[in-house]
């Protein structure tokens, strides 16, 4: 069974949200974001790749990572890795229409300066009461 979760990223005057199923849960993907992708930067290399399978420590692709062979460590995208179509981040002009659209048992958003989760700082003592 999976734990869907959705990821939104304030980039200017618009929001990107995308679809991840694997461990949406706090102490996997909020760890996640907290510690590797912590910055616009990282926030935005998430997103830009669209819908995706499972967050990890990285979005790069090292030779050979596909979802059929995947390397440990890496994030796995459904268009870049499993070759599926119509996965690109959907685009809306606010976080509450990302919602609307996107919503999922759990909800990340940055904002361009911190992470949330469903209206909540994201923190690791959150994580950790999470568990």
């Amino acid at each position: 069974m999976s734990t869907r979760s959705s990821i939104a990223v304030q980039q200017g005057n618009i929001v990107k949200t995308v679809y991840c199923h694997f461990d949406g849960y706090p102490d996997h993907v909020g760890r996640m974001l907290l510690n590797h992708y912590n910055n616009q930067e990282g926030a935005d290399s998430i997103v830009n790749l669209g819908d995706l399978s499972s967050l990890s420590q990285s979005v790069e692709k090292p030779e050979g990572h596909s979802y059929a062979t995947p390397v440990e460590g890496y994030s796995i995208f459904y268009g870049r890795d499993r070759g599926e179509k119509n996965v690109a981040a959907l685009v809306v002009p606010d976080y509450a229409t990302a919602l609307k659209r996107n919503r999922q048992e759990y909800n990340y958003f940055w904002d361009g300066t911190q992470w949330t989760v469903d209206g909540k700082p994201l923190t690791m003592e959150l994580i950790e009461t999470d568990e």
